[in-house]
């Protein structure tokens, strides 16, 4: 019985101990002289917010309410800025431990009609921005395609938080995070561009991500990749689906995904174009 409860209270004091150590995030509003006064615009960052904070739970990411960092000052930062909140946080951080992440999301707007939605991450303590990820344009602003956004933005910043050091869940916990496997990724359709492309996203946004080799490439079309990861082959799933839609392809009628154990097989039409950005019509 000793044992037992030395053991809980062990298994208590070491969660403790590492949830202290977690980097913690908090969303906030961009300079105010930057806004763009489109209302249009603010439409869309309001709902990609909202999908961006659901894209990091899910991530095992969460997001810190504003008040406890009021409780902690002992100041209000109803309606501040980011320009505001870091002169009153890096004081506060500058004898801590703790260690604040502030996201700031946007969108860029360039001589296309398309808006490019990206995030800042500054690191409240020295006031720096160590890490920032970007999507491709929005074509549509519809609900999936601001779903499919925020998910991108959401992958992508995980993993560059990740490479600088950043922990923002705790390894034994991640959704995302397991053992090591292979998983064989078939491309049916798809010409060596628009492989690439979806290579590149896998490398730079899915965490988990660890490498991927070629296993065959029989015709330009058509090639099959060895992809090394600790994500759940559900989650690669899940992933494959958001990047397409991204990309403005539809599950019903451009592409289709099949998945099978370790084997995953993404096929479209060879004559259907995808990703216009990168790799043109």
């Amino acid at each position: 019985m000793k044992t037992i409860i030395i053991t809980i209270f062990g298994i208590i004091f070491f969660s403790l101990n590492h949830a202290s150590a977690l980097d913690r995030v908090m969303i906030v509003s961009g300079d105010a002289s930057d806004v763009s006064e489109s209302s249009v615009d603010a439409d869309i960052l309001f709902r990609l917010e909202h999908e961006f904070r659901a894209a990091l739970l899910d991530l095992g990411i969460s997001v810190t309410n504003p008040l406890y960092i009021e409780q902690e000052l002992g100041v209000s930062l109803d309606g501040a800025d980011i320009d505001d909140i870091l002169p009153k946080l890096i004081p506060y951080l500058a004898n801590s431990d703790d260690s604040i992440i502030l996201l700031e999301l946007g969108l860029i707007r360039g001589t296309t009609a398309f808006a490019d939605p990206f995030v800042l991450a500054t690191d409240a303590k020295t006031g720096q921005i160590m890490a920032q990820a970007t999507t491709l344009p929005l074509l549509q602003t519809d609900s999936n395609n601001i779903t499919a956004a925020a998910a991108a933005l959401a992958r992508s910043l995980e993993r560059r938080l990740q490479q600088n050091g950043y922990q923002t869940s705790l390894a034994d916990v991640k959704p995302w995070g397991g053992k090591a496997h292979t998983l064989r990724l078939a491309f049916e359709g798809f010409n060596g561009c628009e492989q690439e492309t979806i290579l590149n996203i896998i490398e730079n946004e899915f965490p988990g991500f660890i490498g991927a080799d070629l296993e065959k490439a029989p015709n330009p079309n058509y090639a099959i990749y060895q992809l090394q990861t600790t994500a759940q082959t559900q989650r690669i799933r899940k992933w494959l689906q958001l990047v397409m839609v991204e990309a403005g392809m539809s599950p019903d009628y451009d592409y289709r995904l099949f998945v099978s154990q370790e084997n995953l097989r993404l096929k479209k039409p060879d004559h259907l174009r995808s990703f216009y950005f990168q790799c043109g019509e």
